[in-house]
């Protein structure tokens, strides 16, 4: 049963999530490199309690203090996207030896979850009085005029490094010029040349919501879909990542430059069909936020 958190998670996609591709035990097993009794175990374990961290043995000394638990949180809540391994460095600087198996599990019992590396911390009240108000008013939404965004990172083979496909900071006035040279054309080929009836999709970064891009945006006449915070699983791009990350993993590179190469060869070799049944799932993912009281959903 010695499996590492990614592999465990990447077989519950694999099987269960409704844009997965939903594959068998025996499939899964050969692609994931395990006993198909292995899969079996996990898929199972998933369904009964939405958990797949290891087992707590009783009686086992814990190998950190309190304090230690609590700055493991604290890490992961400043910034959510941070990896288990980049806790452990931080750590490390200030003299604390840790696995970070063992800080995935004291996220775990603080009531996140990392999903493909990514931690989930607990939403606040008003994070899922936010998330549901906003889905109770797009329940109706007309999804396919939507323009969808998102920003991920990948890292090199047995690298810590989070590398970008940008050779410069992803700054306010980067930005704008990824608006100018990626979202007008995208619109213009999606909707027509002199159309403005598409609404762009973004978080709440910063960095889209900073004056020079907002000023970029009334400019050019850009309509912006109001988003709520914390709510990446009704981003469909997000499950695009997940795949491209799952490819990706398998290649073992250890260069930057073939990273960008595969991380583009891939991205246009996804199938169109992929994009529009993603979108599809725009109804089915506010659906399912209102029925979770806007809490996370499997998305």
């Amino acid at each position: 049963m010695s499996l590492s958190l990614d592999k465990r998670y990447e077989i519950v996609f694999l099987h269960e999530h409704p844009e997965g591709p939903k594959w068998g035990y025996e499939k899964i097993a050969s692609y994931v490199h395990c006993s198909k009794s292995t899969v079996a175990y996990w898929v199972k374990k998933y369904k009964k309690d939405k958990d797949l961290t290891d087992e707590q043995k009783l009686g086992r000394p814990r190998s950190t203090t309190k304090a230690q638990d609590n700055r493991i949180v604290k890490l992961a809540m400043k910034k959510h996207d941070i990896t288990s391994t980049e806790i452990q460095q931080k750590l490390e600087k200030q003299g604390v030896t840790v696995s970070s198996r063992t800080i995935r599990r004291r996220l775990g019992e603080s009531g996140g979850k990392f999903v493909k590396e990514t931690f989930k911390p607990l939403l606040s009240e008003k994070h899922r009085a936010n998330r549901l108000k906003w889905a109770k008013k797009h329940q109706k939404f007309d999804w396919k005029q939507v323009i969808f965004t998102d920003e991920s990172t990948f890292q090199l083979f047995q690298s810590n490094r989070k590398l970008i496909c940008f050779e410069r900071n992803l700054d306010a006035l980067f930005m704008c010029s990824i608006y100018e040279r990626g979202l007008l054309p995208s619109a213009c080929e999606l909707f027509g040349e002199d159309s403005i009836d598409w609404i762009l999709q973004e978080d709440n970064d910063p960095k889209h919501r900073s004056k020079i891009c907002k000023k970029w945006k009334e400019e050019n006449e850009v309509t912006v879909l109001p988003w709520p915070s914390m709510s990446p699983d009704q981003n469909p791009i997000e499950n695009v990542w997940q795949l491209l990350k799952i490819k990706i993993s398998k290649k073992k590179i250890k260069t930057s430059r073939r990273l960008k190469a595969e991380l583009t060869k891939e991205w246009n070799q996804l199938p169109v069909q992929l994009a529009k049944n993603l979108v599809n799932s725009m109804e089915k993912r506010v659906t399912a936020l209102i029925n979770a009281g806007g809490d996370f959903t499997m998305y």
